[in-house]
């Protein structure tokens, strides 16, 4: 039995009724304040015009519900009047040195603990959060916008089902505030995007939203081309890919001109299938619904282009998306077809679930020759074997460039949204080998799926591999060509199975945040 001292109890037995239904006595009030707890002490809580004495008190209702500020926790109280909800939130202990001592980062501790509070707030009906200062402002910002985050769109609003707006606000930092902020709105236009039904989201659809979010900011362009333009592009994969649709294909281009200099620095490329059936290599029933979010890849590219423009990041960024939907018609395309990329190559179709590789390769070979950037990444939601091998925690990446790895490893590092390098190697690109045509889709052995995968991409960029006709088999892990490529599946972190934290159950709109400080991180390298 827990035993409390006789200040806590007091506490306790005098405000009972906040503390069993956890209710403010006046209906009026509706503001929230989140408050930081590290080792046992309140954290920046003189802004928040608190005294000594509320501080202590505080403290004491704290301790008196048994809470203790455990990272990344959080726990509602009231203040003296009974006319605010405070949320304390645990940032854990520091060391000597004043900085978090556990080994998770302090600004994922803080992105989670400021999701939680602001969370139970909004449990609470508060209309208004205001946040004190944290370790972290940033991530702070980050954590209120996605811990608000609810997909209730389609919802008619009859039985209350729709969330209310909560106002979120800082009392410190309003620049790192506000650049949290841009950001954690980037990710949650990714997760609409992707939790938008096919039916409303087609690849016109689609099209037309990236030109509504982006079309006004400064220094962007973006440029919508149509089947006619794909035709006349040679992008054999994804014309074939959307013959079995009714609806057109779009491809979508953005340029983003943050830097003086001519030069692109960063391509990206996002998978755009807004919804796959398989084709005629048809998907299982059971989690087919999932597949309106297999434009993921495209999603976190479009919401990450309009965050680079509103946070001006010093960088040329290129951004496309082929769009199109992978169906079942008479002209759907069929197992063992053959078509030609734009890279020249002929492909012999294997499997027509295998399409995003297709429309993909068309598109890299496109910004490669076109663009012709420092650095060029896609990001799809590839391949089930990658779900296999990483969960949904993980980002797989591909790259035969370190120097390209380092920075997407330390991009991940800044975001908290962790990846983990895979390896390219030789005999992926033998298990690609067609009897009739110069590549299969997928490859020959029920092994590597993710792997192959790349291995098929890497072709679009870097071309076939001459000269390895020998028996010895080499790895693709130290390959240092301009434009330097990585391959993101993001098969697994697409979706999360529960909320927790700012994680909402439902499509994640990952990797937005990472592909930001990505192109952040290159430009500070193209400065140094």
């Amino acid at each position: 039995m827990q035993v409390l001292s006789k200040t806590a109890g007091a506490l306790l037995r005098g405000s009972q009724r906040s503390f069993s239904t956890g209710r403010i006595a006046s209906e009026a009030a509706k503001r929230g304040l989140v408050l930081g707890m590290l080792s046992n002490k309140l954290v920046g809580a003189d802004s928040a015009s608190l005294d000594a004495a509320q501080q202590q008190k505080l403290l004491a209702q704290a301790a008196a519900l048994g809470f203790t500020g455990e990272a990344g926790k959080a726990q509602t109280v009231l203040s003296d009047d009974l006319q605010q909800h405070i949320a304390l939130v645990g940032l854990g202990s520091a060391n000597s040195a004043g900085v978090e001592a556990q080994d998770t980062t302090v600004s994922e501790i803080v992105r989670t603990a400021v999701a939680n509070g602001v969370r139970q707030l909004r449990a609470h009906k508060v209309t208004s959060v205001s946040v004190g200062p944290m370790p972290h402002a940033q991530a702070a910002g980050e954590g209120a916008r996605l811990a608000l985050y609810k997909f209730d769109a389609f919802k008619s609003g009859a039985a209350g089902e729709k969330s209310a707006d909560v106002a979120v606000s800082s009392l410190d930092a309003a620049a790192e505030w506000d650049a949290g902020h841009v950001c954690a709105e980037a990710q949650n236009l990714a997760r609409d995007l992707t939790n938008t039904p096919a039916n409303f989201l087609t690849p016109t659809a689609f099209a037309e939203r990236v030109q509504q979010e982006l079309g006004g900011l400064d220094n962007v362009q973006v440029r919508v081309h149509g089947p006619e333009w794909a035709e006349q592009q040679r992008m054999g994969g994804l014309v074939m890919v959307a013959k079995g649709s009714s609806q057109p294909l779009r491809f979508v281009e953005i340029e983003y001109r943050g830097a003086s200099s001519d030069g692109v620095g960063l391509g990206m490329v996002g998978k755009g299938v807004t919804f796959d059936t398989g084709g005629y290599s048809l998907k299982p029933g059971r989690h087919m619904d999932a597949m309106k979010g297999d434009m993921g890849g495209g999603a976190a590219v479009v919401a990450a282009m309009r965050a680079l423009a509103q946070l001006r990041v010093p960088l040329n960024v290129v951004a496309v998306v082929p769009l199109c939907e992978n169906m079942i018609s008479g002209g759907a395309a069929k197992v063992s077809d053959v078509y030609t990329a734009r890279s020249g190559q002929t492909i012999e179709v294997m499997n027509t679930d295998a399409e995003g590789r297709l429309i993909l390769a068309d598109a890299l070979h496109y910004v490669a020759d076109v663009h012709k950037p420092a650095a060029l990444v896609d990001v799809a939601t590839l391949t089930g074997a990658m779900v296999v091998a990483l969960g949904e925690l993980y980002t797989g990446v591909f790259t035969p460039s370190p120097r390209l790895w380092k920075s997407i490893e330390r991009a991940s590092v800044v975001a908290d949204e962790p990846a983990w390098r895979m390896p390219l190697h030789d005999a992926w690109d033998t298990m690609l080998a067609s009897p009739i045509a110069d590549l299969s889709n997928i490859g020959n052995r029920s092994e590597a799926g993710a792997c192959t995968a790349a291995a098929f991409l890497r072709q679009a960029v870097h071309g076939p591999r001459t000269g390895r006709e020998s028996a010895v088999l080499r790895d693709q892990n130290n390959d240092e060509r301009v434009p330097r490529w990585a391959h993101l599946d993001i098969a697994g972190p697409m979706e999360a199975a529960a909320t927790t934290g700012y994680h909402a159950k439902g499509m994640s709109g990952r990797p937005t945040r990472l592909l930001i400080a990505l192109a952040q991180e290159l430009a500070r390298a193209d400065a140094a």
